[in-house]
């Protein structure tokens, strides 16, 4: 906290969240706090509200009767880059629920700002790249990792797919159910399908950008994960629905192969969520905010943004 309270940025945050406050507001907050959920509750939560205050129609959820308490899995489709864990632990913490671990890549560390703010929302990081033989070993200590949270209690989020969703088409990749039983038996864990659905696509310029450069390769620019960062928070975002789903079928059948399997349980999980995404009428308000984000994106862009059109 003392890190973050010292953070050049915190003064830019604290303008722009608490503008009838001095600029040092956020930072006498943070020196303040002593434990994750003073954090969680007293800074990032009403945080997540002025966030969905000016930049969306509301944060709605669905089948909140599957949230028991039971140690659970929930798996979700990944539209953005660090809201849809971050709007998932606002619905947790308004309604004075222990928020969940989070599970994400370590690409998205970019400086020690990023890594506290991390580290303060129970974040579990998974490496990427490496050899065959580390990374064998990264996903084998991640799964033993998720075992011991969740039987000593705890819940977790983590996405369908390694990455981002940049095409529409949310599929859980059968690795990540490979992934989990790596460290034992699975058929006991409960695993709750969430359906996460913006009604204008997070990062929607930079996602029509990933298929532009599909059709013509070139070599890869680095991305910036900050400005995406900052990008998906600030933008228009329309309504946004949460949609918790009945726990997944964990059974294995008769004769079934472990790689048939993590197939099945992937498909199972895909219809849960494939059958959760919500719709709303189309508001000017949000007609409006669509056609300046398309007047703003270079003209070679725009009918690949079209793709990502609130409605479509």
């Amino acid at each position: 906290m003392e890190r973050l309270a010292e953070w050049p940025g915190v003064r830019s945050v604290s303008w722009w969240a608490y503008p009838d406050e001095d600029e040092n507001f956020l930072a006498r907050r943070l020196r303040e706090i002593k434990t994750v959920e003073e954090f969680q509750s007293r800074v990032m939560g009403p945080i997540a509200h002025i966030i969905l205050d000016r930049t969306s129609q509301g944060l709605t959820c669905s089948g909140l009767e599957y949230i028991t308490g039971e140690p659970t899995l929930f798996v979700s489709n990944h539209r953005d880059i660090v809201l849809d864990a971050y709007f998932l632990q606002t619905l947790f913490n308004d309604r004075h629920w222990t928020t969940t671990q989070v599970v994400s890549g370590n690409n998205l560390l970019v400086n020690q700002a990023i890594v506290d703010i991390a580290a303060s929302n129970k974040l579990i990081h998974i490496g990427r790249g490496g050899t065959k033989r580390s990374w064998g070993e990264e996903l084998l200590a991640m799964s033993q990792t998720l075992r011991t949270a969740l039987e000593s209690g705890a819940s977790i989020w983590i996405a369908q797919r390694n990455g981002r969703t940049k095409d529409n088409v949310d599929k859980t990749d059968p690795a990540i159910i490979h992934m989990l039983a790596t460290s034992g038996p699975i058929e006991g864990y409960r695993i709750v399908p969430l359906t996460i659905t913006y009604e204008i696509e997070p990062n929607a310029v930079y996602k029509a950008k990933y298929l532009w450069t599909k059709d013509h390769p070139q070599e890869p620019e680095k991305e910036d994960y900050m400005g995406q960062i900052m990008e998906s928070i600030l933008q228009d975002k329309g309504h946004i629905h949460y949609a918790f789903h009945e726990p997944v079928d964990m059974t294995m059948g008769e004769g079934m192969t472990h790689k048939d399997y993590y197939h099945v349980v992937a498909e199972r999980i895909d219809a849960a969520i494939t059958a959760g995404y919500a719709k709303w009428p189309l508001t000017e308000e949000v007609r409006s905010q669509w056609g300046k984000m398309m007047e703003g994106a270079p003209d070679y862009l725009r009918p690949y943004l079209e793709k990502f059109a609130p409605g479509n």
